[in-house]
């Protein structure tokens, strides 16, 4: 691997896929943007880098890895959305939302790109000679609040709209810029998004995104309505952690009302629905851009001499503010008049001279403490220089004011971080107050625990409301059991409580419902496997059969038993079983039952008689081998004639009533014994007890059986 390049922007001139970098337009925690050209038109685009400086490195070949093994997956997940969001984004259309054009990976990560749109930026239009009208102002806010209106209806949110995100066209248009910070409102099961903050112009719920406050619609409203103020006052708005501050004193909120700021010059309805949506709480500002259009196109316009432009010098909370001018003579800062140095020539000048060096002093410890106050210092080094002051001038009205107002700040400062659950922060921010205000400390510990009390409170909640989400019931009342040892149960915890219980009621049933269909269901699983198995059985056991009969058939048929062969295969039929044995088998029956029912020829009779005269010749030449060849070696009949060729001489035979025959297919004769001759040339007639035999041959198939007497 390469080693990681020193720059993490992209340099003039690189270029991706066919756009070449001309400058960085912007950074980000998450991103940077770039003025590019595409080569393929010829015209410039703003292409938006998905670079999260806080765990990627840019590589030499300008590619971005992940920082350590812990942030690849927060930079793959945030990779994913920034690409599905991007590919949602571009499919708006609208002439006063930056048009989105494509999205393309490259370099490891993803670039959105947009149009480039040239002209003035808000921030500098509002602040040009005389400001922005009513009208005007309220056709630009109508405008970008019709193209934000289709963002919306998408389920986005733009989550950084401010001045600088505005640009106003030659042609007096508005056009919103850079979508690189939208994202989708209520997805589920996704990760925690990722903050983005303008102080001032981000609402409360935007800096605790992810921990319990939801963004939606509201949110932009209150960004673009500070953004309106900003147009208004010349200010920036107070931020919004410094409200929570108040709001945890109960303190009045430090942000002056539009109406207050804008009086006299823009129209009470106007300032009324700027005021609306620039609410502290999420409930109590418009929901909809509809319901906050309809204000703000119900108000009229009023002609009223230009705006008076309240630069930026910094105001103080009305709690802190005193009811006189912090300044008495501006002139003193700046040194001694004219006068003073005469009266310092004059002959009783030294006293006066002393005054005004001491007062030389004042004037620069307060121009010193100044310096610092807008600054991290103003407790460690601006604070003691005003007690300096106030030791060489006890009732020094700036020093007093200045000190008040960074005792409340510092204050404020520990309960907004409290509130942020900075806990270690806040703690040593009181320590760092305490050598300051120590009668302050134990309250401000006090008010710290107590929030820090309700945060831990809240997360248990969050925790038991989650678990229940989650279906961990019992997990979720061990949380709320805690709660009620801690002696924080209230309403809420006990609804929780018997949700949760209910819930494990319910489940206990269900379960209770579940094992007894369970139990049925293996039941019935066994009573179905019982029946298979049986149903086996019987199917082997006929199979069995159906072999035995096929097999009984066969063999009947092989000897020529067609009557029993055809019984077997009748029996091996009933089965219902037809496989290729079975066909080849009853084609070979049928072909044999057809044998049987075709009448013997002429040829096969003449062959049947030429076999029965054969035998009456062997019989004659008393030729027994002959014999047992025509008709079988164990033939009973056999002993009758061996007798007869022992005892006589010459025996005259003969083959009458040769007979075909069907059922069997056989030929049937009767050899008849004519006359016996004995050795001394005596005839004998035989009796009628052996006289005749009854001859016959079977036709076979493919040939003929032996003669059977």
């Amino acid at each position: 691997m390469t080693e990681a390049s020193s720059s993490q922007a992209l340099s003039e001139g690189q270029t991706i896929q066919w756009y070449r970098v001309e400058e960085v337009l912007g950074r980000g925690g998450f991103g940077i943007t770039y003025l590019a050209t595409d080569n393929n038109l010829e015209h410039r685009v703003a292409i938006k880098e998905y670079l999260p400086t806080t765990f990627v490195e840019r590589r030499s070949d300008k590619s971005l890895v992940p920082s350590s093994a812990a942030a690849e997956t927060q930079f793959r997940e945030g990779l994913a959305r920034f690409l599905s969001e991007a590919r949602t984004l571009v499919k708006f259309r609208h002439k006063n939302i930056v048009r989105v054009m494509a999205v393309f990976e490259a370099n490891n990560t993803a670039y959105l790109v947009m149009e480039y749109e040239e002209g003035e930026r808000f921030k500098e239009a509002v602040s040009r000679a005389g400001g922005a009208d009513e009208s005007t102002l309220k056709s630009l806010l109508l405008n970008i609040i019709d193209g934000l209106e289709q963002v919306h209806q998408h389920g986005f949110i733009h989550r950084d709209i401010k001045p600088v995100n505005i640009i106003i066209r030659h042609d007096g248009s508005p056009v919103l810029l850079d979508f690189g910070a939208s994202r989708v409102v209520n997805r589920d099961n996704a990760a925690p998004p990722t903050s983005f903050v303008s102080a001032g112009f981000t609402p409360l719920e935007q800096y605790q995104e992810g921990a319990g406050m939801e963004l939606g619609p509201w949110t932009d409203i209150y960004s673009l309505a500070a953004t309106v103020y900003y147009a208004i006052s010349g200010q920036t708005p107070v931020s919004a952690v410094s409200r929570l501050a108040s709001f945890v004193k109960k303190s009045p909120d430090p942000l002056v009302p539009a109406t207050e700021v804008g009086h006299g010059r823009y129209s009470e309805p106007f300032l009324e629905a700027i005021d609306w949506a620039l609410q502290f709480k999420i409930a109590d500002r418009p929901q909809t851009l509809a319901q906050w259009r309809q204000a703000i196109e119900h108000t009229g316009p009023v002609n009223q001499a230009p705006p008076v432009r309240v630069h930026s010098a910094r105001r103080l909370p009305k709690s802190v503010e005193t009811p006189n001018p912090p300044r008495k003579g501006v002139f003193i800062r700046r040194g001694l008049s004219v006068a003073a140095l005469i009266s310092l020539l004059s002959a009783g000048g030294w006293m006066l001279y002393n005054a005004n060096a001491q007062q030389r002093q004042i004037q620069n410890l307060l121009s010193e403490a100044d310096e610092v106050f807008a600054g991290d210092g103003y407790l460690m080094q601006s604070r003691p220089l005003y007690l300096q002051v106030l030791d060489l001038d006890s009732q020094n009205p700036d020093a007093q004011a200045q000190i008040e107002a960074i005792d409340a700040r510092a204050e404020a400062s520990v309960l907004a971080l409290a509130e942020a659950q900075e806990f270690a922060s806040a703690g040593s921010l009181i320590i760092a107050y305490a050598s300051a205000r120590p009668d302050r400390v134990a309250a401000l510990r006090v008010a710290v625990d107590e929030i820090r009390l309700q945060a831990n409170r809240r997360q248990q909640i969050v925790r038991a409301e989650s678990a229940i989400e989650d279906g961990q019931y019992q997990d979720a009342l061990l949380t709320l059991a805690a709660l009620t040892r801690g002696g924080t149960s209230d309403d809420e915890v006990a609804v929780l409580e018997q949700r949760a219980r209910a819930a494990l009621d319910k489940r206990a049933e269900e379960q209770k419902v579940l094992k007894a269909r369970q139990l049925q269901q293996e039941q019935q699983r066994l009573v179905k496997e019982q029946r298979l198995a049986d149903a086996y059985e019987r199917q082997k056991q006929r199979r069995s059969d159906y072999r035995q009969y096929l097999n009984s058939a066969r063999w009947a048929l092989q000897n020529d038993n067609i009557e029993m062969a055809r019984k077997w295969f009748d029996s091996a039929s009933a089965m219902q079983i037809t496989d290729a044995e079975f066909t080849e088998l009853e084609a070979r029956l049928e072909a044999a039952e057809a044998f049987l029912q075709t009448p013997l020829s002429n040829y096969e009779v003449s062959y049947a008689r030429g076999q029965f005269n054969a035998l009456r010749r062997a019989v004659e030449l008393k030729n027994l081998v002959a014999i047992e060849e025509l008709v079988g070696a164990d033939s009973p009949r056999l002993n009758l004639f061996r007798t007869l060729f022992k005892r006589y001489r010459q025996i005259t035979v003969k083959i009458m009533d040769v007979e075909p025959k069907l059922d069997p297919k056989r030929v049937s004769a009767t050899l008849r014994i004519e006359k016996m001759a004995l050795p001394n040339g005596d005839v004998v007639y035989p009796s009628a007890s052996y006289r005749d035999s009854d001859l016959t041959i079977e036709r076979q198939r493919y040939t003929w059986s032996p003669i059977r007497w």
